[in-house]
């Protein structure tokens, strides 16, 4: 089977663009981790006058409620990268189970491609909106406003990887053994698709982390929990914003850790997948 490559001598030097996404994601990851640990203030405590400049014991500052804006930005990163995380995988498992089904379910398939091309004709982000909106603002109900947009196109995707997959001589070997579908498709199936499911998880989650930021920034993030989006939607609400030296300490820091969480993301997915996809990186380069 194509799908998978293994480690050589020197891979790790080959592939330095995703090593450097995946140890920028582990910094990150590990300091939402250790959030009580590194910042020693509750996100919710008043530490000191609001709107107050970097200084000892306050590394950012403080917020126009006098709370440690260090701590709003380690933890944040916990919300942030929660959202991201539940969303890839919830809208990664969704995109195999219905793509893999439209393709090989014998009754049904109209009726699965026909969701399918309605959820690609709605416009992702209005929808997106009015549901957070009808939920009420909250980690689940943003998480389950973007799992609703962010499954359908990359179910057609692993539909047309499938069909691709069942025409093979293996596969028919492994039904001609008297095989359950079931068993095809754990055994012959999901090992061509894995490849593709990796990349959608990282670019969904790369995708989640910006939108649950945006909607934080639109004041439809949880007000009760603490995240990116939300300190950007505190720090532009500050009407002296760019009128003093607050936008360096105050919005600066949460929009350069979404930037470098998407940035780490868009590394190793892209570089992982010329390392699982030998052959479309070849093709990448005949191009050229």
């Amino acid at each position: 089977m194509s799908g998978w490559v293994t480690l050589g001598p020197g891979a790790w030097q080959r592939h330095a663009t995703a090593a450097s996404g995946a140890i920028l994601l582990l910094v990150i990851v590990v300091l939402a981790a250790t959030a009580p640990l590194v910042a020693h203030n509750p996100p919710g405590l008043t530490v000191g006058p609001p709107v107050t400049p970097p200084g000892r014991g306050l590394p950012l500052g403080t917020n126009v409620l006098g709370q440690d804006l260090y701590s709003h930005l380690v933890h944040g990163a916990r919300t942030s990268l929660l959202v991201g995380f539940l969303v890839a995988a919830s809208s990664t498992a969704m995109a195999a189970a219905v793509g893999t089904a439209s393709a090989m379910a014998p009754r049904g398939r109209e009726l699965i491609l026909a969701v399918v091309d309605l959820f690609l004709a709605i416009p992702s982000v209005p929808l997106v909106v009015l549901l957070v909106v009808f939920l009420g603002p909250g980690l689940w109900s943003v998480s389950l406003a973007l799992l609703v947009i962010s499954w359908a196109a990359y179910a057609r995707v692993v539909r047309a990887q499938v069909l691709s997959t069942v025409r093979k001589e293996y596969v028919s070997a492994v039904r001609a053994l008297g095989a359950s579908e079931a068993r095809v498709v754990r055994t012959a199936i999901l090992p061509e698709v894995a490849p593709i499911l990796f990349t959608k998880f990282l670019l969904t989650m790369r995708w989640a982390v910006v939108m649950e930021a945006g909607l934080g920034l639109l004041g439809l993030a949880d007000p009760g929990r603490v995240s990116w989006g939300l300190t950007l939607h505190q720090a532009f609400g500050y009407p002296l914003l760019f009128l003093t030296n607050a936008w360096l300490w105050w919005a600066t820091p949460p929009a350069l850790a979404i930037v470098l969480t998407t940035v780490g993301l868009m590394a190793m997915g892209r570089d992982i997948d010329l390392w699982l996809n030998p052959a479309a990186a070849d093709q990448g380069r005949a191009g050229r």
